[in-house]
């Protein structure tokens, strides 16, 4: 697998902006990668930064660390959440960042085309169920074709390595991809997360959402009895 870095400076405005959240159990990190298309490399996706959240963070706590990364970016992205092993963590997701979240559940199979709605509080959330090794496959493709670029840095460079150490056992169900004992993969699958979600045919509706979400309400309208006679 090849990959190319180069300077985040060349994203320096990111649209659609995209950040996707993996999110970690009682032995991983939960994980923040942001990245998005710009300009100055079009139809190149660029994942610009990676973030390994601290260790210990649960529910309202998770979700803050997350907020306190969409603020650098004016709270204009679309929030790519793994609720694979916390679907509770719904609730708190749609309470901090409202109707830009998009729900995934990783598993053995799918391929994330098709979302179903599942009610969340007083609204409900989008949730795609797609393949790890989908996610997997597809990123290492888009690599490979020059279509995904990561700014470079040392944390790039992790996100990389963990990539590269993923080893692939052909199953009777197909192909897996493993990490090896002591080793982790959260901020390569957010990288693979991110990439589905930047191609996938349902962005645009999906960042119509992230729109919607920040145009201001309109006052409500009060009558008086005045108003009628």
């Amino acid at each position: 697998m090849t990959t190319s870095f180069l300077d985040p400076c060349l994203w320096p405005r990111l649209h659609p902006l995209l950040i996707a959240h993996d999110v970690g159990g009682s032995r991983d990190r939960s994980t923040a990668v942001v990245g998005g298309y710009s300009g100055y490399a079009p139809g190149i996706l660029g994942i610009t930064e990676f973030h390994e959240l601290p260790q210990g963070l649960y529910g309202s706590a998770r979700a803050s660390a997350l907020a306190q990364i969409d603020a650098r970016y004016e709270r204009n992205a679309l929030i790519v959440a793994d609720l694979s092993n916390d679907t509770s963590y719904a609730e708190q997701l749609m309470e901090t960042f409202g109707p830009r979240v998009i729900g995934l559940h990783i598993g053995r199979h799918g391929d994330g085309m098709q979302g179903e709605r599942r009610p969340v509080g007083r609204g409900s959330i989008l949730v795609y169920h797609v393949g790890r090794s989908h996610l997997l496959e597809a990123l290492h493709s888009d690599l490979q074709a020059g279509r995904v670029c990561l700014a470079d840095g040392p944390e790039a460079r992790r996100a990389w390595e963990q990539l590269e150490s993923l080893q692939p056992e052909m199953r009777e169900g197909g192909m897996v991809y493993k990490c090896l004992p002591g080793q982790h993969d959260d901020l390569g699958i957010s990288c693979a997360m991110l990439n589905w979600a930047a191609h996938h045919p349902h962005l645009e509706w999906w960042m119509g959402n992230v729109l919607a979400a920040r145009r201001p309400r309109r006052p409500r309208q009060t009558h008086t009895w005045a108003a009628f006679t």
